[in-house]
C-alpha cells in the first residue's frame, strides 16, 4: 500500500506543477483528487498533517506570501506523509523555491536591486510596526513570481529519493 500511497503523491504533485506552471494557478481538481486519495490511502490518518499546515498556509495566504492553491497543496503533502515527514517535505520544496529564485535574479542582474528593495520594506515595517504592502504586496523579484508547485514537487521527489535511500542503505549497512 506504501507503494500506491508515494505514486497517488507522486501523481497529483506532477499534475499540480503542470498547472502551475502553464496557468499560474494550482487546479482544485487536481487537490480535490489528491486529497480523496490520501483518504483512500491512509484513512483518517490523512487528516491532522492536512489540517495543521492547512491552517498555517492560510495564514501565509492572508498575509499574500504565497497562493491559496499552493496551500492546499501543501496540506495535501503533509496529509499523505504525515506532519513531520510533510513538513520536512514542504521544507525541500522551500529551498528548491529559494535556489530557483536566486538563479534567476543572479541570471538577470538584479539580485543586488531586489535585496536593497526587500531591506527597505523590512526597515519601513520595523518603523511603522505593522504590515506594509511594499508596491502591492509581497516583494516581486523583476522577472516575476515562481510557480510554488513545481517546487513543491521536486523537493517532495528530492525528499522521497533521500528517504528511500536511507532506507536502503541503513539495511545495507
Amino acid at each position: 500500500m506504501k507503494g500506491i500511497n508515494t505514486g497517488l503523491l507522486c501523481l497529483v504533485l506532477a499534475g499540480a506543477a503542470w498547472t502551475d506552471a502553464l496557468d499560474k494557478k494550482v487546479r482544485n481538481w487536481w487537490l480535490f483528487m489528491g486529497a480523496a486519495g490520501g483518504i483512500w490511502c491512509r484513512g483518517a490518518e490523512f487528516f491532522p498533517g492536512a489540517l495543521v499546515v492547512l491552517l498555517a498556509a492560510f495564514f501565509l495566504f492572508r498575509l499574500r506570501v504565497m497562493g491559496a492553491g499552493d496551500g492546499k497543496l501543501m496540506a495535501v503533502m503533509a496529509g499523505y506523509l504525515g506532519l513531520d515527514a510533510g513538513l520536512e517535505a514542504i521544507f525541500f520544496g522551500m529551498a528548491v523555491g529559494a535556489i530557483w529564485s536566486l538563479c534567476r535574479l543572479r541570471h538577470s542582474r538584479s539580485l543586488k536591486t531586489y535585496l536593497i528593495h526587500l531591506a527597505v520594506c523590512f526597515t519601513q515595517e520595523f518603523q511603522t510596526r505593522k504590515i506594509n504592502e511594499c508596491e502591492g504586496g509581497v516583494v516581486k523579484s523583476p522577472m516575476g513570481v515562481i510557480p510554488l508547485a513545481p517546487c513543491m514537487a521536486a523537493g517532495t521527489y528530492l525528499y522521497l529519493m533521500i528517504t528511500g535511500a536511507m532506507a536502503v542503505w541503513g539495511k545495507n549497512l
